[in-house]
């Protein structure tokens, strides 16, 4: 009789909808019919001879064959006590709706994979560690693992440094993201890096890292990854090699340190007069600069000053001996100290001596320059004594009997602290909290509320008497800035001698060797060493970079480099590698669209692997090839070049037609053994319909749709489509089934994405996935592919 679906209406009466049953469609049984010749039986022979004539599966024999049906009647549980080797007409449909045994592509690495690295598609994800969006999700190892065992290729890790100071996070820098530490990700690679594929994982680092936890960061690389780890001798790749060489290693890439790129330039232009040692002066230079840039990173106040004075002089000498010639070079020396009370004694003394010994009144005052030029103006020029009162804060009296001079004094208020000084004026605290001998006199004239006459009188007298005591204090406190300095510098060096054993030469120089042996091998390990396009993209494309072999764009400028000179970037992927990275404002993990990238010979296409959409679905389509392994040949076109040295040009490339597809839907089947009764439609059973979608070159593109099948969870469509293609290689079929809904938008019932330069011909059973990519468990079309 049959089974049926039962569906409540208005909540009293009950709508009856027949299951129909899963029957072979025409094709199937003429095809059955003509290779079991007219039988109701189909043996082994028979059935590879179906296999090799119809389906195109070359060098199939009688014993696959056999062993085919062994599999079937052991799945059809009736049949699994019989041991015939034979297929009968259900028993062949059977067999043709098995997605793991007629699947629409071939599991098995079909490439050339002994070209170099830059000559292929790499399986590549962004920001590998997060489970969610960019802004707030979690940071984990989680993630990763997920990726790897999909058979992604390329891991990105944002390497920051822990508030302490003293271990290394992976976490995406500047957000609310929380962190997961390195050592858990790099476990979490070594153990799941070769699980999918044996082909090399490439580590992209996103590196803001000190160079202390440089060393640290190569201790800890070495030790976890071990022998997995591969990086050149020479110190970087001349010439990539292919994945091949490459099975079960993993390498990293990314920027070399900054004291090593500054340092190199630095030398470049000094000539440097040892010609054979050209690494060894490169890594003493970068030394030096690493003591100043810790500064740097560390304080961003003090330090950042410290580095522009240890950057000015060629031979990177030492601090002391600066100390005496040199102002800022003395500010270098103490802001290497690391404690917070030296670096803003310093800090004050460079400024004023006398100003420091004021109770910390104001924390932002004038330089020296202009201080003198106030000074010698206010001994010229009446209305420059305004100026002279608001900086000795004289100013309170006044405002209280004179409204103009109250409004010149607001006028000279720069900064929160002066006006809290004279705040401190109108509550009678300033001449408790001022030193200065000329301020003392002022407030007790203001005190004696004599006369305005009088108290612009007796400014004018303070006014020549810091004059005379401006010239003695400024000598007082050049001798006290270098006798500070020198204190405090030996007893740094005293401190520094007493960690060491008598026989060092010193602190600082056992601090720099450490920082050198540490940087330079985390410099060492760095396989695929990446460049920055400081000088704009066509710069970075067309200039030779010496050393640097992969460059990394946002998808905007990978739009803007397609659309004026595409040439330039399929000429620079022929030799180095592009990765192409979602721009920043896709905070939700969305994705962009890949197959620019791809068509320019971008081999690292960057997504989001936590996110969904339809480009992602594009991503999982495209690795699908080559047996899922990660890498994908790039076709000949964008490798080779032309007679005259011309390259690929996806804008005005007129390419001729090579094949046209032709895809036949039967039917689908499995979604009410995935689905509730009333997942598409509360009232009856869905609607469904397929959508067919060809993603490629512009001229490749097309899109189809099969009509609706009302009311039936098992749809019979048996309809055909046409696709002439002029760039098979880089064409994607995209396949998307659809309930469709009068009222609402049409409720999604699955897809999936296949390469067309993969696919098998024949009668096939195609699997489809939920929008994250994951496979439904019985959910798949019946589908037939010809090339004509």
């Amino acid at each position: 009789m049959g089974s049926y679906n039962y569906y409540k209406m208005l909540g009293f009466f009950n709508r009856k909808f027949k299951i129909s049953e899963r029957e072979p469609p025409p094709d199937v049984r003429d095809a059955f019919s003509q290779y079991a010749v007219n039988g109701p039986h189909m043996n082994a022979e028979q059935l590879a001879r179906f296999l090799v004539e119809y389906q195109g599966e070359e060098g199939r024999t009688a014993d696959d064959a056999a062993e085919i049906i062994q599999k079937i009647h052991h799945r059809r549980q009736h049949l699994a006590k019989h041991n015939h080797l034979y297929l009968d007409l259900d028993g062949f449909f059977e067999y043709l709706f098995q997605d793991d045994l007629n699947g629409p592509l071939n599991t098995q690495v079909s490439n050339d994979m002994s070209a170099p690295l830059q000559h292929y598609f790499i399986y590549t994800g962004h920001n590998s560690y997060l489970t969610g969006n960019q802004l707030s999700s979690r940071c984990s190892e989680k993630p990763i693992i997920r990726a790897l065992e999909r058979g992604v290729r390329g891991i990105e890790l944002d390497l920051w440094p822990n508030s302490a100071k003293d271990n290394i996070h992976v976490l995406h820098g500047r957000t609310l993201t929380t962190p997961v530490t390195l050592y858990k990700c790099l476990e979490s690679i070594k153990n799941h890096a070769f699980v999918k594929s044996p082909y090399p994982v490439i580590i992209t680092l996103e590196d803001h890292l000190t160079p202390e936890l440089h060393s640290k960061a190569a201790e800890m690389l070495t030790e976890v990854l071990g022998e997995m780890l591969y990086y050149p001798e020479s110190g970087c790749l001349e010439e990539l090699p292919s994945p091949e060489e490459l099975k079960h290693r993993i390498l990293l890439s990314t920027k070399a340190p900054k004291e090593y790129l500054e340092s190199r330039q630095q030398n470049e232009k000094e000539a440097p007069a040892s010609p054979s040692g050209k690494e060894s002066s490169e890594d003493e230079s970068s030394v030096k600069e690493t003591t100043e840039n810790e500064g740097e990173r560390i304080n961003s106040g003090p330090g950042e000053e410290c580095s522009e004075a240890s950057t000015s002089q060629p031979g990177g000498t030492e601090c002391p001996e600066a100390e005496k010639t040199n102002a800022e070079q003395r500010d270098c020396v103490e802001a290497e100290k690391t404690n917070a009370e030296q670096l803003d004694r310093v800090e004050a003394e460079k400024t004023n001596a006398s100003e420091a010994e004021k109770t910390n009144a104001s924390e932002t005052e004038k330089t020296n320059a202009e201080q003198q030029d106030r000074v010698e103006a206010e001994k010229t020029n009446a209305e420059q004594l305004d100026r002279v009162k608001a900086e000795k804060t004289n100013a309170s009296e006044a405002e209280k009997t004179n409204a103009e001079q109250q409004d010149r004094v607001e006028d000279e208020k720069t900064n929160a602290e002066q006006q809290d000084s004279v705040k401190a004026e109108k509550t009678n605290a300033y001449e408790a909290e001022k030193t200065n001998a000329e301020q003392q006199d002022s407030v007790k004239a203001e005190k004696t509320n004599a006369e305005q006459q009088d108290r612009v009188e007796a400014e004018k007298t303070d006014a020549e008497q810091h004059d005379r005591g401006e010239a003695e204090k400024k000598t007082d406190a050049e001798q006290q800035d270098r006798g500070e300095a020198e204190k405090t510098d030996a007893e740094t060096q005293d401190s520094e001698r007493a960690k060491n054993d008598p026989g060092d030469e010193g602190g600082d120089a056992s601090t720099q060797s450490a920082l050198r042996s540490g940087g330079t091998e985390y410099k060492r390990l760095i396989a695929i060493r990446a460049g920055k396009a400081k000088q704009g993209v066509r710069q970075a494309l067309t200039t030779a970079q010496e050393k640097v072999k992969r460059l990394s764009l946002n998808e905007g400028d990978l739009e803007k480099a397609a659309a004026s000179f595409g040439t330039d970037v399929i000429r620079f992927t022929q030799k180095s590698i592009l990765r192409v990275f979602p721009k920043g404002t896709r905070v939700t993990s969305s994705n962009f669209k890949p197959m620019l990238g791809w068509m320019h010979g971008a081999q690292m296409v960057a997504f989001n692997m936590q996110g969904y959409g339809k480009s992602l679905w594009l991503m999982h389509g495209m690795f699908r090839a080559n047996g899922g392994c990660g890498y994908v040949k790039k076709p000949q076109f964008l490798i080779e070049r032309g007679p005259e040295d011309e390259v690929f040009d996806p804008k005005v490339a007129v390419v001729p037609l090579k094949f046209t597809l032709k895809v036949t839907v039967y039917l689908g089947d499995g979604w009410r053994l995935d689905f509730s009764h009333t997942h598409f439609d509360a009232f009856s059973p869905p609607d469904f319909y397929t959508k067919l979608f060809i993603v490629g070159a512009p001229a490749d593109c097309a899109k189809r749709k099969t009509r609706i099948i009302e009311d039936d969870w098992g749809p019979i469509w048996g309809e055909e489509f046409e696709f002439p293609l002029t760039v098979p290689e880089m064409a994607l079929l995209r396949i998307e089934v659809r309930e469709y809904d009068m009222s609402e938008k049409d409720d999604f019932g699955g897809q999936t994405c296949l390469p067309v330069s993969e696919l098998r011909p024949g009668i096939r059973s195609v699997p489809l996935h939920d929008k994250k990519g994951e496979k439904l468990k019985s959910v798949r079309l019946l589908m037939r592919f010809q090339f004509i």
